[in-house]
């Protein structure tokens, strides 16, 4: 699969070879994010910052050991500005640049 969204080696490494393990952590990633992406639209167009800092604070962790790097920036600035309950265009840009990102790793992640 070329331009991957994603790398699984910082997961495979903690699993120490044990692929129930990566299967299982892969598949409540699709579970749960998925989910918290639509709750974290949400509250952006509710204006709720503070519940959209707090999800973008419970994915961050995923974001990191999925190795996601486009939208590692994107994440901590949501949980950033929500926490300050901040907002601004960089919020809208940043939202709208994780939801294309996440939308490609579920896609990529289903089909691996």
């Amino acid at each position: 699969m070329s331009d991957k969204k994603y790398d699984l080696r910082q997961l495979e490494e903690l699993a120490g070879g044990n692929t129930d393990f990566v299967d299982s952590m892969v598949e409540t990633f699709l579970e749960h994010t998925p989910i918290q992406l639509n709750e974290m639209l949400d509250a952006h167009k509710n204006q709720q910052l503070n519940v959209l800092g707090a999800i973008a604070h419970k994915i961050k962790p995923n974001i990191d050991l999925f190795e996601i790097v486009e939208i590692k920036d994107d994440v901590r600035l949501l949980e950033e500005y929500g926490k300050n309950n901040m907002n601004s265009p960089e919020v809208a840009e940043a939202l709208g640049r994780l939801e294309r990102v996440l939308k490609e790793v579920f896609k990529q992640l289903e089909q691996r």
